[in-house]
């Protein structure tokens, strides 16, 4: 095998290498860009629904209490 000399390569090898490159970089920054935009969406959602519900005040009264002195 060494003695037969070094293989032969097409041609093309490194423009196809870099065109692979190219396209797997830009799937991982589409990647990366929709789990941003979805966080952001997702923190957004959160916080109007907080501001909305106002889940840390306590439950409405049912009754409220008898009105005295008038």
């Amino acid at each position: 095998m060494l003695s037969a000399g070094p293989a032969a390569l097409p041609p093309d090898l490194a423009r196809r290498a870099m065109e692979l490159g190219t396209r797997i970089a830009r799937r991982r920054r589409t990647a990366r860009a929709a789990v941003w935009l979805l966080l952001f969406a997702l923190i957004t959602g959160l916080l109007l629904w907080a501001a909305v519900a106002e889940p840390w005040s306590g439950p409405p009264r049912e009754t409220s209490p008898p009105v005295e002195g008038i």
